[in-house]
């Protein structure tokens, strides 16, 4: 039986037979039960990645909320299928499946490197990973763990650089079970998973190709460049254009006025810079006046809000929109993540 008031609700919404009452628990649940949860643990695993992630943050979270809905309104469709034990438990769980997703596809060199780390940490008697008391992964020495030890005080994991700098470099320098014994004895205490992942992948290389620039694609036209390299990225521009062109309308504005570089400026520059489409064409592209297109083209990209106003819809719908934009050019174009489409 249900015992928290989330979940009292939970029961209420699966077993209301009024549509109209229906739906308000719905967005009860969902506003005010789930978003905030969902937003704090979308925050606390991305935000260790830097700026690029924090301004994905909207759409993973959008990913889950839709995951939620689409869940209870199935449950309340179908009595046969499993009921949700823990609201507020499942809810967290789907945040962190929908971030491990995300970074998975984004970063899947990275990915890769934490699957091994895990099983190490599982597998190997001397190591142990378990769960701290903040919901965060922690990993170190077997004993530490049975003892109960605290973990490495955060400033010295804040300058584990300069303390492992000189640990053999190279995913085949030394058995990875001893170089991870080596960092962990180096810090003298527990660290986060997270942090260990980062810092094997420093001592190996381990790296996933970052997002194209504004100033990669201002590079295009130096005669500095290596021809090859500038005529390919000149071919990736031209598709991706291609591709944005055969989106729907308002999935072309949710995108191309929010696109960012790395750097979080305006990666829309990139079509004009390497002569794919001119500063007409893309407003052509978006259905703009020309003269209006120009009047904001300093002001790219944009908020969701401004985004939101000039479509007509909701901050939300517009998240969405951009999301299945996204999800169609990587169907299309998948592989070749050198743009960061924000």
């Amino acid at each position: 039986m249900p015992t928290s008031p989330v979940d009292v609700l939970l029961r209420q919404y699966v077993e209301c037979t009024d549509t109209q009452r229906a739906e308000s628990l719905l967005e009860e649940l969902i506003v005010q039960h789930a978003e905030p949860g969902v937003r704090k643990v979308v925050r606390y695993k991305l935000a260790f990645q830097g700026n690029t992630e924090m301004q994905d943050i909207d759409d993973v979270c959008a990913d889950v909320v839709l995951e939620l809905i689409a869940r209870l309104q199935a449950i309340r469709a179908d009595a046969n299928l499993d009921s949700i034990g823990s609201f507020s438990g499942y809810s967290a769980v789907a945040a962190y499946h929908a971030c491990n997703e995300y970074l998975r596809r984004k970063y899947p060199n990275r990915h890769r490197l934490k699957t091994r780390l895990r099983y190490l940490l599982n597998n190997e008697k001397k190591f142990a990973i378990w769960e701290g008391p903040l919901g965060e992964w922690l990993c170190g020495l077997c004993q530490w763990h049975s003892a109960g030890n605290p973990p490495a005080p955060s400033e010295i994991v804040s300058r584990w650089r300069e303390r492992l700098a000189d640990l053999p470099h190279g995913p085949n320098a030394i058995h990875p079970a001893t170089l991870i014994e080596m960092v962990f004895l180096r810090i003298g205490g527990a660290v986060e998973f997270d942090e260990l992942v980062g810092m094997v992948a420093f001592l190996w290389g381990v790296d996933d190709p970052a997002p194209a620039t504004e100033l990669s694609a201002a590079e295009i036209e130096s005669a500095n460049t290596d021809p090859n390299q500038r005529l390919e990225m000149q071919q990736w521009v031209a598709e991706l254009w291609k591709q944005i062109c055969a989106l729907p309308r308002a999935q072309r504005v949710a995108l191309l006025l929010n696109l960012r570089t790395s750097g979080a400026g305006s990666a829309a520059a990139l079509f004009p810079l390497t002569g794919v489409a001119s500063i007409r064409q893309i407003a052509d592209a978006l259905e703009f006046p020309a003269d209006d297109f120009a009047a904001i083209w300093n002001l790219l990209p944009m908020e969701d809000l401004a985004i939101a106003e000039k479509l007509g819809v909701t901050r939300q719908q517009v998240i969405n929109l951009r999301k299945s934009a996204r999800e169609r050019l990587l169907r299309r174009i998948g592989g070749k993540d050198r743009l960061s489409l924000a």
